[in-house]
């Protein structure tokens, strides 16, 4: 018998809160892999002269970054509410 999401007890919400986090956040390194591949094409020359330093990695998944701009990953909250601080997932 199924269970629907109503009957899922702490623990196994939990678990898949963390698993679709972890979806999420492959989804947008595919994505912001897809329009860097777009730009890059776009644009003749070297690009990297206006690359933006990356301050965050995801523990997870040390693909997964974020430069501390813009909209904070799910990945980032979560650590967050683990217990972690910003230090110790910026980048050395």
């Amino acid at each position: 018998m199924k269970k629907t999401i109503e009957r899922l007890n702490w623990d196994e919400l939990l678990d898949l809160y963390g698993r679709i986090s972890k979806a999420l956040d492959a989804c947008e390194t595919r994505q912001a892999a897809a329009k860097a591949r777009s730009r890059t094409a776009a644009i003749s020359g070297e690009a990297g002269n206006g690359a933006k330093r990356v301050s965050y990695f995801n523990p997870a998944n040390r693909a997964v970054s974020w430069n501390g701009r813009g909209r904070c990953p799910n990945w980032f909250k979560v650590a967050m509410a683990q217990g972690r601080t910003p230090e110790e997932l910026a980048s050395l």
